[in-house]
């Protein structure tokens, strides 16, 4: 990974083709895009009474709450078509949340009020096709026919998932040790039950025999698997995680699996290189709480909001953006003099976003560069080349087009799918209304 002393922006603009409507307080707020290479994009939406916490307790607890989601196929120079809205409509006392795609645009993965987590097939447009749940347990195959019997029995509580950029694997939460399923024969072994305020993350593979097909009625065509404490060298006791800031992110292939999570003294950050043989890994440790991290491969993005350690390391690295290569231990530092978050890797690792209300940077320790033109406080994202430079800021949008992109409008969140496809997502808020953007890089506005 090669880290260049020189930074220049690449800021040069050109004329915008802008066919989204303008901003609107009757627009609903819209919330954490994920988005695919086919330029699918899904969303939270916040319905009154609205909620903004992040779903960090269990379902059961939230009074009420109205939040679905939504996922749109971009459709230049046509409009937006929307492709699942739930709920339906979406004036329901109820919610879906956590949404995320995988990179071909045709799975959508998302937990709902019922506390259950499903996979939706965005190719199939028919309403009455159900989305899979993910979240079973206590099947049988009475007819021994090698198909599941429809039998299942629903988990106790499931939240928080993620889906692999191929679709095949589905990370999620639970407290309920009967969900594990490792042979994908129905049989468990339950897994060893958690202690009060701690939760299990599940890997659930539905291609588990490997033949390329996703089999969720064959019996062995899934597994659903806990993820285990590298303390014991068995395998058969579980890591158990506080649900506090717990945020999964897989890569491209499901193979690697990231989260962060508290321990009631520190933060951890943890990675797993493989989940098909899962051996959990402790990247960096911190009395400060870590980001949501983002992973592509062997390369790790996070935000640590205060000093932190890598583990292994005496010395404590300062507060900033990392991304660590896990395979080669390199590691590439943004410090900035503001406030930032989200970061997130393009499928590939090759591209990096995050949003920030820095107005200047420097990287591994470099010289410090300004940016021009910066508002002082306000959050703007940005994209850096890993293998070079700065290349892209909603500083573009703004000076391009102050009505749509105001001065002082916070823009947070981003999202990018792979680094070929140049688009990036990212949510927009102005006079307190948050819309989802989307951006052909580098300054086409679609959405």
């Amino acid at each position: 990974m090669r880290v260049m002393t020189k930074w220049a922006l690449l800021f040069g603009l050109s004329a915008l083709s802008l066919w989204a409507v303008a901003q609107a307080p009757t627009v609903t707020p819209e919330l954490y895009p994920w988005i695919a290479d086919n330029w699918v994009v899904v969303w939270q939406e916040l319905l009154p009474p609205r909620r903004t916490d992040l779903f960090q307790v269990p379902v059961s607890l939230l009074p009420d709450p109205n939040v679905g989601i939504r996922a749109v196929q971009i459709n230049p120079p046509n409009p937006p078509t929307d492709l699942f809205v739930l709920p339906s409509p979406p004036t329901f006392p109820q919610f879906a949340g956590r949404p995320q795609v995988s990179a071909d645009g045709r799975w959508l993965v998302y937990y709902d009020q019922s506390g259950q987590v499903y996979v939706k097939d965005l190719t199939i447009t028919d309403p009455n096709y159900p989305p899979k749940l993910i979240s079973y347990k206590g099947w049988s195959d009475t007819d021994n026919d090698g198909i599941r019997d429809s039998d299942q029995t629903l988990s106790e509580i499931a939240i928080l998932p993620a889906i692999s950029g191929s679709g095949r694997i589905v990370a999620f939460l639970s407290r309920d040790p009967d969900l594990n399923d490792p042979q994908g024969d129905g049989n468990g072994p339950s897994a060893q039950a958690p202690p009060l305020g701690r939760w299990l993350i599940y890997i659930h593979d539905r291609d588990a025999d490997g033949n390329g097909t996703l089999d969720e009625a064959k019996v062995g065509g899934t597994t659903t698997r806990f993820l285990p404490d590298p303390a014991d060298q068995t395998g058969n006791t579980p890591l158990f995680v506080t649900l506090t800031e717990v945020r999964l992110s897989l890569d491209q292939t499901g193979r690697s699996l990231a989260f962060s999570t508290w321990t009631g003294t520190q933060w951890q950050l943890w990675f797993v290189p493989d989940v098909q043989n899962p051996s959990p890994q402790l990247i960096a440790t911190s009395s400060s709480p870590f980001s949501i991290p983002s992973v592509a491969g062997s390369r790790l993005a996070f935000t640590a909001s205060g000093p932190f350690q890598f583990a292994g390391s005496a010395q404590p690295s300062p507060p900033g953006i990392y991304v660590v290569d896990t395979n080669t231990n390199q590691t590439v530092a943004i410090q900035t003099n503001g406030v930032n978050g989200a970061p997130v890797l393009s499928r590939d690792g090759t591209l990096l976003a995050f949003h920030s209300t820095m107005t200047g940077f420097r990287v591994n320790g470099g010289q410090w560069q300004p940016l021009p033109n910066k508002r002082n406080a306000v959050d703007d994202v940005f994209v850096f080349d890993l293998t070079g430079l700065p290349v892209w800021s909603t500083l573009v949008l703004r000076q391009a087009n102050p009505a749509q992109f105001p001065p002082y409008a916070t823009c947070v969140n981003p999202a990018l799918p792979s680094s070929s496809v140049n688009l990036i997502a990212f949510q927009e808020i102005v006079n307190g209304v948050s819309r989802v953007r989307v951006v052909n890089l580098p300054n086409t506005v679609l959405r």
